[in-house]
């Protein structure tokens, strides 16, 4: 089965394609050039895997939080590519992709993307086992989801600085950062979807939409002006 994942939900910009020889997979630091970037690097993608893209049999992105950009950028090509080949496409939420490598850890971990102004967009997971929905909020409340003295590891681009927010309302010795956050997750994606569509997963309905946690930052600046408030 050919498969392409599109990760657009971060700064950091990864694809991937499955094809009968395996699994290829490159990544960059897009910063806010999603849109100049995805095709370049699934062109070049299927450059080095020497696949030809009408032979694409299901294709995934990125369902959300993360860079409202970018999500954007990711869903729009992904529904594409699928009318186009006539295939089915799977959305994945963007926190259980990066969660899902630390599954073994033994206690919380907490996938998460700096949703600014002091704020998370995160989700939490104990010993592999979601905990809560997706939630956007200040390190205190997120501190507040994770009692008890179990290791928590918190995963995702963001990770350091994450961790050190959360380290002025949880022990210290508690927290480890992912070593290695600066990473994308279009491995994890392919996998996942390849996972659904294996269990009986038709694909995503042709109107299916991304998860924000929030409206965007143009959103909320036109609401703050109209309501006479500094945005």
């Amino acid at each position: 089965m050919n498969v392409l994942a599109l990760d657009t939900a971060t700064d950091i910009l990864s694809v991937a394609l499955s094809t009968d020889e395996g699994v290829l997979s490159f990544e960059m630091d897009a910063g806010r050039r999603h849109s100049e970037r995805l095709m370049e690097l699934v062109d070049a993608l299927f450059r080095v895997a020497r696949a030809d893209p009408a032979g694409i049999d299901l294709v995934a992105c990125m369902q959300g939080p993360g860079s409202f950009t970018g999500l954007r950028i990711g869903m729009a090509t992904a529904k594409g590519i699928a009318a186009a080949r006539g295939i089915p496409l799977i959305s994945v939420p963007t926190l259980d992709c990066i969660a899902a490598p630390h599954a073994a850890w033994p206690g919380w971990v907490v996938p998460l993307i700096d949703a600014k102004k002091g704020r998370w967009y995160a989700a939490t997971f104990l010993r592999g086992s979601r905990r809560c929905e997706d939630f956007d909020a200040e390190s205190e409340a997120l501190a507040a989801l994770l009692p008890g003295e179990e290791p928590v590891f918190v995963a995702g681009p963001d990770a350091v600085s994450g961790a050190a927010a959360l380290s002025r309302f949880i022990s210290p010795s508690r927290l480890v950062a992912d070593p290695s956050p600066r990473r994308g997750a279009g491995k994890v994606l392919l996998a996942a979807a390849v996972a659904a569509f294996a269990s009986g997963a038709a694909g995503d309905a042709p109107d299916a939409g991304l998860v924000y946690l929030r409206r965007s930052e143009a959103e909320l600046t036109l609401e703050a002006k109209r309501k006479g408030m500094p945005a």
